[in-house]
């Protein structure tokens, strides 16, 4: 991969793209991903590699079996940041979102990109499908403050100068025309310019659930009234420990799984009550999906890059595999 390595190459006074450089890169290399039978797992794990930038890269999605074997990947054209927020349309299709270009790509069943697009100019973190067969996108970010720890530097809106976002909900019908836009609340996170960062819809088909990162809040939006219920949890201040903080967020049927750094917690949908809680290995598990069955869940470490497949029974590691540090964004798994 060293002849991938970005450079600033000058001729003259004026500067190639950088972008239009890894473009041409990413083209160039060779994508393996198969069409999608019933239970593969696929993880966005990008190629970070600018040192300029810590979330600028090669856009690179996994295919591994329900087991982690690894079977291929697909490197994505048409993007330049972090690729995540993987999700299945109902049709199979599979979406993710490079969500600090502002981009929205899709995946056919047949493992080929179909295309990357522009709805907004704004910062997506993930898509949830409505019976209706409209569509919500949900905006990662809420204010203005740049996260100083990293060396990424955020976009800000036209429309509200110096902002990152103003936090909101869009809801696009089947034309790809935005028809709605809502205003839940949000916590802000621990740069305090989170909004809806993670998401999933609920069993009742029009309840959002979702996080802030790194927020203490579980929050809920439901769209048919257009209005945010009360939180579905909210933990106690902290006494003495580190603080509570919410990270991804994934649901089958009626419960609400929730890595929470160093453990897997279980939740009721309904209730917000605490159901099983499970110890992982090590500090920095902050991805989940849970399988369609209720079985079993895939989590991610952001800090090693192990993926592991966890029984929701007892917690036992039943499969694990390891990508990259720092890179992991998404899982998502195929439910035929």
């Amino acid at each position: 991969m060293a002849q991938l390595h970005r450079r600033h190459v000058l001729v003259g006074s004026a500067a190639f793209s950088i972008h239009a450089m890894i473009a041409n890169a990413q083209e160039q290399i060779l994508s393996t991903m198969q069409s999608f039978p019933k239970s593969d797992v696929f993880v966005g794990a990008t190629l970070l590699n600018n040192p300029q930038d810590d979330h600028d890269g090669l856009g690179r999605i996994f295919q591994y079996d329900a087991e982690l074997i690894e079977k291929g990947a697909l490197w994505v054209t048409g993007t330049t940041h972090v690729v995540g927020g993987l999700t299945f349309a109902p049709d199979g299709t599979l979406w993710a979102f490079d969500n600090l270009g502002w981009f929205a790509l899709t995946v056919g069943r047949d493992g080929k990109q179909k295309w990357t697009k522009r709805f907004l100019d704004r910062v997506i973190g993930k898509v949830q499908f409505l019976a209706s067969e409209h569509f919500l996108f949900t905006e990662y970010f809420n204010g203005e403050v740049q996260t100083e720890t990293l060396t990424t530097r955020h976009q800000t809106l036209s429309d509200h100068p110096g902002q990152l976002g103003v936090g909101q909900i869009y809801e696009f019908d089947v034309k790809d025309k935005l028809v709605r836009t809502y205003t839940p609340d949000v916590h802000g996170g621990m740069s305090r310019s989170m909004a809806i960062t993670h998401a999933i819809l609920a069993s009742d088909g029009k309840t959002l659930i979702y996080t802030s990162e790194t927020g203490p809040r579980l929050m809920r939006f439901d769209v048919a009234a257009a209005k945010p219920p009360p939180d579905l949890k909210t933990p106690p201040p902290s006494q003495g420990g580190p603080p509570a903080m919410f990270l991804d967020v994934a649901c089958t049927g009626t419960k609400i799984f929730l890595p929470l750094g160093n453990k897997l917690a279980v939740v009721d949908e309904k209730s917000g009550q605490d159901l099983a809680s499970f110890p992982l290995p090590a500090f920095g598990w902050a991805v989940i999906i849970a399988f369609f069955d209720g079985a079993f869940a895939y989590v991610a470490n952001w800090f090693t890059g192990d993926v592991a497949k966890i029984s929701l029974a007892d917690g036992a590691s039943l499969a694990q595999t390891k990508i990259s540090p720092k890179c992991i964004s998404a899982i998502a798994q195929f439910a035929g």
